[in-house]
């Protein structure tokens, strides 16, 4: 099926033109070939939006998208009522995203190519405000990058590298072991716990305590053992509890327990 050219701009939330700073809450989308114009904009889950800007009320954001919604739908009437050329759909969807001074403004316009122009809104929107690309995998190969930079910027006589630990009965990839020759000296396994559930914290969890038991109980482990954690926080109820219980666990199992945020304590372990 043929593949059809569809402009698109991304609708910006910036109470503060200031300090440049802004959080993506929808989409618009025109396909002039076609005469398609639709768009779609955040309708719920507006803390998200003041907890990044946390001096602001959610009624702020809520009302002036609101108000944008009235306008973008009697643009789409307008369009949807008349067959539009295309000169003049791209024209009106340009002079739509032209920059202004207002709480909502567009970013550039880009081009993408779709065989389903209506289908385009609803994945733009999922990729850029609700960004359904971070899943934990993603989050939990950040959070290894971070470390990582922070671990590998010490210059140390024995490098941390990616090893697997372990015999032919039981074995793991950690990201950073640092070796004495065949012996491993210490290990960093930075651990993403901060999964949308309580029970998926537990199974995500729960799974690397089976492999540091089995681990310690071959004595394949070394005793310096860090996992540093991105975690809930002490206010999120059940997942932080699901959290310390898992903490709990490979603390028994004589693992040092950090969140990833502590560098300092991070850079201590990793010198010492």
């Amino acid at each position: 099926m043929k593949k059809i050219a569809c402009h698109y701009a991304i609708v910006r939330f910036l109470p503060y033109p200031e300090t440049g700073e802004f959080a993506n809450v929808g989409v618009v989308v025109a396909c002039p070939e076609t005469g398609f114009f639709d768009y779609k904009l955040l309708s719920r889950k507006f803390a998200r939006i003041t907890q990044f800007f946390d001096e602001i009320d959610n009624r702020v954001c809520r009302d002036a998208l609101a108000l944008f919604d009235k306008e973008l739908a009697r643009i789409r009437t307008v369009v949807n009522a008349r067959q539009h050329q295309p000169d003049e759909l791209r024209a009106l969807f340009f002079a739509l995203i032209h920059p202004r001074e207002a709480i909502l403004r567009f970013s550039d316009s880009s081009v993408r190519l779709a065989e389903h122009p209506a289908q385009l809104p609803e994945s733009l929107f999922q990729f850029y405000v609700e960004r359904n690309f971070v899943t934990p995998e993603y989050q939990e190969y950040q959070l290894v990058q971070r470390v990582r930079n922070v671990v590998q910027g010490l210059h140390l006589n024995h490098p941390f590298k990616q090893k697997i630990i372990g015999d032919e009965l039981t074995q793991a990839s950690f990201p950073l072991v640092q070796m004495n020759e065949q012996t491993p000296l210490k290990v960093i396994k930075p651990f993403f716990l901060d999964q949308s559930s309580p029970s998926k914290i537990i199974t995500h969890g729960g799974a690397w305590v089976d492999k540091v038991q089995r681990l310690r109980k071959r004595k394949l482990l070394p005793a310096a053992t860090l996992f540093a954690m991105d975690a809930p926080n002490e206010d999120e109820g059940n997942r932080y509890l699901a959290y310390q219980e898992i903490c709990a666990d490979l603390a028994h199992l004589d693992v040092q327990i950090i969140r990833a945020s502590q560098v300092q304590e991070l850079v201590r372990f990793a010198q010492d």
